[in-house]
């Protein structure tokens, strides 16, 4: 008898169980951060490319033609016809001379997946005439931390575009 109270003493045994987190929505905070702009990606997107290509005071026909292909291939720009990009330029243009923190804006209009992608394209644009200037330096470094981009990220698009850019 004494083996069946120990039997029914360990039928409601307590088990040990991983305990899962809870679901949380923190994770999505870096997705849509408090104090959203008024830019809209394609505005934040076309600001940030041609500022790459104005980063040294002029742009060139390498830089016009690497935007111009942009413009085709992205998803974001190439469903606007030639007054719908040449509206969204003017806009662009209007807020960087408008607005004293235009990077920071745009910066944070982008979604994060979309960060590193376009710091490639802006690091493209600058080298796409053979050279890179210390201002052109100075925007991709502000665009590393706007985006906050890790080194080693930045490091590896450098490397790979550059070895693009000089052959």
């Amino acid at each position: 008898m004494d083996e069946n109270v120990e039997m029914a003493g360990a039928l409601f045994a307590p088990i040990t169980v991983e305990k899962k987190p809870a679901f949380s929505l923190k994770d999505l905070i870096a997705e849509f951060p408090a104090g959203q702009t008024d830019w809209s990606i394609p505005e934040a997107y076309l600001c940030l490319v041609l500022s790459a290509a104005l980063a040294d005071g002029r742009v060139v026909e390498q830089e016009a033609e690497e935007l111009k292909s942009l413009s085709h291939r992205s998803r974001i720009l190439k469903n606007m016809d030639a007054n719908e990009l040449a509206a969204l330029n003017q806009l662009v243009v209007k807020r960087r001379n408008d607005r004293p923190d235009w990077l920071g804006e745009a910066c944070r209009t982008l979604p994060k997946d979309m960060h590193l992608p376009v710091f490639a394209h802006c690091l493209d644009l600058c080298l796409s005439d053979g050279a890179l200037v210390q201002a052109e330096a100075d925007f991709l470094e502000s665009l590393i931390d706007g985006f906050s981009i890790s080194a080693e990220d930045a490091r590896q698009v450098t490397s790979i575009l550059s070895m693009k850019n000089r052959y």
